[in-house]
């Protein structure tokens, strides 16, 4: 009778992989460690962890062991979908792994005929696997897959369900890196958004709930007659602007960075004459994830421009921050201070073509491409100052 291969796991070995496992959350380096160990366990060619988006068709980070760089670039580029057993993977239960030879409707002989093998894996030497998805939340998807030569042979029945008494543990350490994750994204974004100063902020996240608000934004907010705070939420009662709201905060904090969305900014009267514009924008971590991440869904972050409020924005400061003319950096604290080409033109009694010219080249030297990104890049900057008009007093004295 054969010896089970994971016999080994019973004693130091298994051990060792369990504080690999639970390092790993705290010390995503750890991750890459992980992967040899389980590749010498089940004595394996190689494995690699995939995050994917929701639907499990882009791979948004990764760790291998023992693919070429190149190898495996190509594998994330295309041939992850490819695969010849990742339709059918998306239908089997997530929390364990399949044996590709036994699991699957792909027989080993018409895996033989895929572009996956002769185009990718033949060359080098992968002939049988186990692959799974070992975790799932609202954004991500991450799987787990072991692959072995044709000299190893296959996983068998015993191996992988041997193999799977491990995938609980590694469910509970991306699980809890996940949520590690999560923390250090928000208090990374709040430190991030505390240095602001020019205007009331609120962080939130993909359904509007409050991560942060600053106090004079919770005040602009609670005494207004069109905006609320219910529940944790940011909430505009005008339902089709509470609709634009939902829309900009979902485009803004997509896991996909490809697909996020830079912001737009959403208008609420204040009266008949006054109207608070609210600017939605993605908040950027310092820095991007590397390695094994699940990527926390990025957090957005609103501007609240009070009307009973005006901001001064130094020219000359704008101009030797960014490099601008003089003639570009009116355009840049007009659009910052909420006006339309057509109304920075009309105000300097210029034509809005050369406005939209000089738009253009600022632009350019600051690096936007929205005027939504031009008006948050120059109210967070030094040359913003904000100050709030006092009420006026409408009393007759006797």
């Amino acid at each position: 009778m054969t010896q089970p291969i994971l016999d080994g796991l019973l004693g130091n070995e298994r051990g060792d992989l369990l504080d690999t496992l639970y390092e790993a959350p705290q010390a995503p380096d750890a991750w890459p460690r992980f992967l040899a160990q389980a590749v010498s366990a089940t004595r394996s060619r190689s494995a690699r962890m995939l995050v994917l988006d929701r639907r499990a068709q882009t791979v948004l980070s990764s760790i291998k062991h023992n693919i070429d760089d190149s190898d495996h670039q190509a594998y994330v580029d295309h041939y992850v979908n490819a695969c010849p057993w990742r339709p059918e993977l998306k239908d089997k239960l997530p929390g364990q792994l399949y044996s590709t030879f036994l699991d699957f409707s792909c027989r080993q002989k018409a895996f033989y005929d895929t572009e996956f093998y002769n185009d990718w894996a033949r060359t080098q030497d992968i002939h049988h696997g186990v692959c799974g998805t070992v975790w799932q939340d609202e954004d991500h998807t991450v799987q787990l897959l072991i692959q072995r030569t044709r000299d190893q042979g296959h996983y068998t029945r015993e191996e992988t369900e041997q193999i799977n008494d491990l995938v609980m543990h590694v469910r509970r350490a991306v699980r809890l890196q996940t949520q590690f994750s999560a923390l250090k994204h928000q208090q990374q974004a709040l430190e991030q958004a505390l240095d602001i100063q020019a205007q009331p902020f609120a962080l939130l996240d993909a359904q509007g709930t409050l991560v942060y608000i600053s106090q004079e934004a919770e005040q602009l907010v609670t005494s207004h007659p069109h905006m609320a705070l219910e529940k944790h939420k940011l909430t505009f009662l005008d339902s089709r602007r509470q609709c634009a709201l939902l829309q900009q905060l979902a485009q803004v904090t997509h896991p996909n960075p490809a697909l996020r969305g830079s912001g737009e900014v959403i208008a609420i009267p204040l009266n008949s004459h006054l109207t608070t514009r609210c600017l939605v924008s993605p908040m950027h971590p310092h820095a991007a994830p590397s390695g094994f991440n699940t990527h926390p869904t990025p957090l957005a972050i609103v501007y609240f421009q009070d009307p009973l409020g005006d901001i001064d924005i130094d020219l000359d400061s704008l101009m030797q921050l960014f490099d601008l003319s003089e003639a570009e950096a009116r355009v840049a604290a007009g659009i910052a201070q909420g006006q339309s080409p057509q109304q920075i033109a009309d105000s300097h009694f210029l034509s809005v073509h050369t406005v939209r010219t000089q738009l253009k080249s600022t632009f350019q030297k600051t690096g936007t491409m929205r005027q939504s990104e031009l008006a948050k890049l120059m109210l967070t900057s030094p040359a913003a100052r904000r100050w709030r008009r006092p009420p006026v007093n409408l009393s007759c004295s006797a």
